[in-house]
Formats: structure tokens, sequence, C-alpha cells
């Protein structure tokens, strides 16, 4: 009878709450038919009488109407309200060819101007003048104007700061001089849900992540453990992905370009009441740049003739897969993407071109670093008044595996001994040598975080942000090859030559608090509490604050802000026992402390909006090798100046940055005088659009960068480590393309490298390495409209 009785109870409510819901759907129907035939003020009382009850898309479509309905009576400043409660509702909204012209202009201008366009500064949606560090703001059109073709182009185009880093296995990049041999330093989300690795920290920034699916990427420029703990050490770069509503549709894309390159691409998207959906798929392949070096200008230890690979992605294509759903309060956000760089050169000191198609595969993987990942992220947000919450569940899986080449010939120099059965059966191998190493992880966790809205006065108001989350990481599985022949596998070890399997348990907790003084003053205060049990039941415990004070004008602004922020020993480094990266559980956390001063004009000269950041780093206890020891000795204290600017007027766009660099001391960091090794002191980059005639549009990029010095190490006939200094003499790298829609077909053309310029890039690797040449792409798109 009980349960009879709960039954009932439970269906009754639903019918109740189906009822409630269709009534106040019918409402704004209603509302939008009055405004369909020009009765504003009708409209205007039905969506305020029932603005109270609206949520979910009902409440951002009654916001829109009730803009629309100012806008017909020529009240622009009431209009420009309730846009303004649009953004605040959904920062991401796009106009649609359904909306008026003079509508979809305000909504740009206030996006552009002063109103909410990001919410990964301060979790939580506000102007890019409010975000309490510089931002850089990555739209969709600033993308096609430079001709990116993958996340790192977009970051190195607009993101004063960030620089070109070669790490011969994986693609990498360098904030403000700080980089490692993988791309640890900068967290990378997706819809913010974090991408990087949980065993090494690393998230590539390469053809894994499609930028077809992309609305605009928010990247904060310096430190946020603040907010999201380690990793975030240098930089946060959120990839905002479109929503159902801004497709309602599907595209089809499809590219070709020299070098084997091919390209193809679906989007899809739909809103239907409550329902919004998005999916994508990407597939990318390259044979790459062959490219012949002569013995006699090779680095490495055992110099052979033949060819390199530059800019490969092939065997296995690198792709990514994933789904945006949307109901009411609940979102599900789903990713699958992988990637495996084709390393140019061998291992290590051996440093030399070797034969990528004569080896075997592992798991369907050629030679070089694989990355397979799935990530899942439900959660569930709720609005109220003043009172905002989100709780959801995190789900992360990975496959790695490091496929390496010794060399196709290797003399009996003592590095490539093999033990098959034990120490007393050494196999001395000189014919195609190669190493694999795989290993698995999964993550799962909760987060619970939520902003409330206060208004102590007409003077005082402000938000109060806080937040928990656990994590339990577990790598589950990992194993060791070696082998010779070219596929011939002579040991397999799953204990020595290995990383441990194990879990860490990680929890967190923030509080935030944005204070606003009238309206030219506001303090954003915030501290973060990371505890870690660690594999070894270490407990690692860190504190990272955040204080920025905004200065707030009409058309400008000030800001000045201090951070700390800090990123954990990887797994990776901590817990294995391969030869080249021992360092054992004594490795402790990376630090970096932050202060920034930014200076943000807007329309102060017409048309033009710059800012000028200055900053000032000091980063601690890194990460260095110490021959072929891990130690937290490495020290950088450095200063710099960013500047970026953006001009449009009428078919003309422009995006400039600039960014000077200056080393004031350092202990065991790779330093010559005031320079960081292969990072330069100036780099600068200039991107242009200007559409001919309508919807045909040409755009140039110009990256131009000072001279650097690499460091070139290896070890002698002894053992002993002998380095050298190498120029790389200051270099401008010329892109252009063009772009013409027509109807519901769209025409890219874009040529990287235009000038054909030979130039090399240093970094992790022991020497620099050739970067490409004259790359090109066709790219032919198909819109269906719903």
């Amino acid at each position: 009878m009980r349960k009879w009785i709960v039954t009932f109870f439970l269906l009754a409510a639903s019918m109740a709450w189906a009822q409630d819901d269709s009534e106040l759907r019918q409402i704004y129907m209603q509302a939008e038919e009055e405004y369909t035939i020009g009765h504003f003020d009708a409209s205007i009382r039905l969506l305020n009488e029932n603005i109270a009850g609206f949520d979910g898309a009902l409440k951002t479509s009654a916001y829109r109407l009730l803009s629309l309905c100012y806008l017909g009576k020529d009240h622009v400043q009431d209009a420009e309200k309730y846009a303004s409660l649009l953004l605040k509702e959904d920062p991401y909204y796009s106009t649609s060819i359904h909306d008026p012209l003079r509508f979809a202009d305000m909504i740009e201008r206030l996006k552009r101007g002063e109103e909410a366009t990001i919410t990964t500064a301060s979790q939580q949606a506000e102007s890019i003048e409010e975000a309490p560090v510089p931002v850089t703001l990555i739209t969709e059109e600033m993308i096609k104007a430079s001709g990116a073709r993958n996340l790192k182009e977009a970051l190195l185009a607009f993101v004063p700061g960030m620089t070109d880093i070669e790490s011969n296995e994986e693609m990498n990049i360098a904030m403000r001089g700080i980089y490692s041999s993988g791309q640890e330093k900068i967290l990378i989300m997706l819809n913010g849900h974090r991408l990087n690795s949980y065993s090494t920290n690393t998230s590539r920034p390469d053809f894994s992540i499609s930028l077809d699916k992309v609305k605009q990427i928010e990247v904060l420029r310096g430190p946020a453990s603040s907010l999201y703990g380690g990793v975030a050490l240098t930089a946060v770069v959120n990839i905002i992905t479109h929503t159902g509503y801004e497709i309602n549709g599907a595209e089809v894309k499809i590219g070709v370009g020299n070098y084997g390159q091919v390209k193809s691409s679906f989007l899809f998207g739909k809103q239907y009441l409550d329902w919004n959906i998005m999916g994508w798929a990407s597939v990318y392949n390259s044979s790459g740049e062959k490219v012949n070096v002569p013995v006699e200008e090779q680095m490495g230890v055992l110099p052979v003739p033949g060819d390199i690979i530059i800019g490969g992605f092939n065997k296995k294509p690198s792709f990514d897969v994933g789904l945006n759903l949307g109901w009411k309060d609940f979102s599900l956000l789903y990713n699958t993407n992988f990637s495996k760089t084709v390393a140019p050169y061998s291992m290590s000191y051996f440093f030399a071109p070797y034969s990528y198609d004569r080896y075997r595969t592992f798991q369907g993987n050629a030679p070089g670093f694989a990355k397979l990942s799935h990530h899942l992220n439900a959660s569930i947000e709720k609005q109220w008044e003043r009172f905002q919450m989100n709780a959801g569940f995190i789900l992360d899986m990975e496959n790695q595996s490091r496929y390496q080449i010794a060399g196709d010939t290797v003399p009996d120099v003592g590095y490539n001994m093999f033990f098959p059965v034990g120490t007393n059966d050494t196999i001395i191998s000189t014919k195609g040598a190669f190493q694999y190493h795989n290993w698995q992880e999964t993550t799962w966790g909760g987060f619970l975080k939520g902003n409330y809205q206060y208004n102590l006065s007409e003077n005082h108001k402000g938000t109060i942000s806080a937040g928990l989350q656990f994590d339990r990481f577990h790598l589950s599985d990992s194993y060791y090859v070696e082998g010779d022949n070219f596929d011939r596998v002579l040991v397999t070890y799953d204990d020595k030559k290995n990383l441990y399997v194990g879990s860490e348990i990680s929890v967190s907790a923030y509080a935030q608090v944005k204070h606003q003084w009238k309206d030219f003053l506001i303090l954003n205060a915030g501290l973060r509490y990371d505890y870690k049990k660690r594999r070894n039941n270490q407990v690692i415990q860190e504190y990272s604050p955040r204080l920025a004070l905004i200065l707030i004008q009409p058309k400008w602004n000030l800001k000045f802000s201090y951070a700390k922020s800090f990123v954990d020993a990887p797994y990776f480094y901590r817990n294995n026992t391969l030869d080249t990266t021992t360092g054992g559980e004594n490795l402790l956390s990376e630090y970096l402390h932050s202060y920034q001063l930014t200076f943000v004009a807007n329309d102060w000269f017409k048309d033009l909006n710059f800012d000028i950041n200055c900053f000032y780093n000091k980063a601690t206890d890194f990460i260095v090798p110490d021959g072929l020891v891990y130690t937290n000795a490495g020290r950088l204290e450095n200063i710099g100046c960013e500047l970026s600017s953006s001009y449009s007027f009428r078919r003309f766009k422009g995006w400039f940055n600039l960014t000077w660099q200056y080393v004031l001391s350092s202990d065991k960091y790779n330093v010559k005088g005031h320079d960081v090794y292969n990072v330069p002191t100036i780099s600068s980059n200039l991107i242009l659009m200007y559409e001919i005639f309508r919807n045909f549009n040409v755009h140039t990029h110009l990256n131009v960068l000072s001279d650097q010095t690499s460091l070139y190490e290896i070890p002698d006939e002894q053992g002993n480590m002998f380095s050298e200094e190498l120029g790389i003499p200051a270099r401008a790298v010329w892109d252009v393309g063009i772009d013409y829609k027509f109807n519901r077909f769209n025409v890219e053309f874009n040529i990287n490298n235009l000038l054909n310029k030979t130039y090399e890039q240093g970094g992790s690797s022991i020497a620099p390495i050739r970067q490409r040449g004259l790359w090109y792409m066709l790219t032919l798109s198909y819109k269906f409209n719903n």
C-alpha cells in the first residue's frame, strides 16, 4: 500500500511539473505572437509577469524577446539591459540569421565591449575587463584569419608570451620562457573539463583537438592554481565549443594538401524545446615532409645517412570525436581523441634519421608518442535568484605509448645492450633497435561548486564563489619492450624499466570573493587548498592564493594582480624504474609566483582596442635533470612586457601582439645571459583580414622572432656531457589564405610558410630540429540548415 501511495504522489508531482512547464512555454509562445504582430507592450507585460518562472533555454529566449521588444519601441537602453542579462545567462550566445541586424550588431558590440564574454577567469560570467588576470580571447573568426590548422598554431598566433618549442616527439609550447620536455605547465580544458593527463600532466595542442567545433578559446595568461589547482602553472586554455542552437544543422568539411595531408570533419547541432545537442568528428592524416640531413650536419653520437620526417601524423590518423548534450539543467560532455606525432629523429643521444616505415607496429601504432584519451563530464546546474550551483561527475581514461627508435644501424658502443634471459645472456643489437613503453590510466571524481551574488547597498555588491573536488587516479597497467631487426621483440619487462602500478587520491577546496565598489573598483581574491595522497602514502599539501585589484573607467581599466601556482611532480617521474627519467618519490612540486600590471583600453581610439601587460615571474623548485636523475633544483626569475591589440574598420580587421622577455637570474635552468635557451627575447605576430567583396576574404599572418640560442648537449667518448651553444638566426614566417562563402558552400585555401623559409627550432631535444617548409591545404565545406 505504501509503495502505491509513493508512486501516486511522484506521478502527481511529475504531472504538475509538466503542466507548469507547458503553461510557461505557452505563455512565452503567446508573447512571441504579440511581438510578431507589433504588440510590444503586451509581449513585455507577459514576459515580465512570468520571468521568475522561466528557466534554462526558455529564460534565455525570454531575455532575447524582451530585448527585441524594446528595440522595436526604440528604447535602446532597455534593450541593452536585457541583452546583457541574456549574455549573463549564456555568455557564449550567438545570433542567428533570423535575428534583426540591429539586435545582432548590439550583441556583438556588447561582447566586444564590457559585457560578459568569458567564464574561465573567475568561474563565473564576466567581461574581459573584469577578469583578475590578463586574458586573450580567440574567436572563430580570428582562427580563420590566422590560417591555424591546430590549437598550437592558434595559440602561438594570438597569445603574447607563448612561443614555439621543439621536443621531437610531441607538440610543445613555452609560456614566458617556462617549458618542460612535454607540454605539462599549461592546463588545457574543453568546456571546463581538464584534458591534461594525470600521469604525465601533459596535453598536446595538436590535431587531436579539432578547431572546427570551436566557438572561442579563452586563455588566462599567468598562474591560475587558485581556481584550477595543479598544472595551471603558467596559463590556462579553455576551449569553448559551439552549441546546437548556433549550428542549427550540419556541416561537412573535406580538405586535401601537399605532403599527404587529408582532413575531414563533421559538425552537427540542433536545439529542440529544452534539448540542445551538438556533436563533432574530425580526422587528420599527414605523410609528412621528408628532408635529407647530410651526415656532416647531424648532431647525434651516431650520424647515418637518411631523411627525417617533419609534420607527420600517420599510420593511425589523428582524430577528435565528441558530443555535447543538454537538457534543462543537465549537461553531458563526451570526447575521445587520438594523436601520434612522427618523431623526426631517433631517440635521445642517437639523434639520427631512421627508416620509419620499416619498423613494426604495436597496437596499430608506428614509432612515435601516441595518446588515446576518453573524457566524460556529466553535471547539473541549478539557478536561483542569487545562487547558482553546479555539481557533476568526471571520468578520464587514457592509453599512452612511447615508441622510440635507437637506429637502423647501431655500432656496438654500449648503448644498445639487451638482456633477453638475464645479465649473463647479453645481446648487442646492431640493426633496427627499438623500445616500446605502454601504460594505461583511469581517473574518476566529482565536483561541487557555486556562486552567490550579494548586494549590500547601491555601492557595494559582488559574488562569493566556492567549490570542492575529489579525484582518484589509478595507473592500472604498464609494460616495456625492447627489440631489434625492426620487428623482433627481445625482452618484455613487467617490473624493471617500467611504471609502478598504483593509485593516488586528490581532494581540493577553493573560495573566492569578487567585490565591487560602485562602478569603478573591483577586488578579486581567492585561495585554494590541494591535498594529495601519493601512491606511497606520502601526503602533499599546497595553498594557492590570488589577489587582484581592478580600476574600471569608461574606456580603460587598470588591474594589478599577484598569484602563486604549483604543479606536482608527475606520477610518471616519481614512479618508474626507467633509466632516463629516474627521480623517485623525493620529487616535489614546482612553484611560480607572478606579479602582473595590466592596462586595457577599449575604443580609446576609434575602433582600436589594446592591452599592455608587464609581469614579474619567480619560478622555483623546477624539476631538472642532473645526469640521469631528476631533482627539484631549477630556478628562474624573469620580467617581460606584452602588447596585444585589435582594430576593425569596415571590411578590414587586424590583430597584433608583441612580447619582450628578460631573465634577471637563474639556477640550473637553461639560460644564457638574460635569455632562456630556445626562447626569443622578442616575438611578434600580425594577422590581417580584408573582405574584398561580400563573403570573399583574404588574410595573412606574419610571425617575427628575434634570434635564439640553443644548447647542443651529448655525452663524449668517456660518457661525460659535452655541451655546445648553437645560434638560431632571427626569422620571419609568412602565411596567407583566402576563403569564400557561396550560399551553403565555403572554400578555404591556406598556405603556410609562403616563402618556404628554412629554419630550425630547439627545445627539449638535444639539438635544434628543422621545421616545415611550404605547406598548403584546400578545404571545401557544405552547410545543411534545418
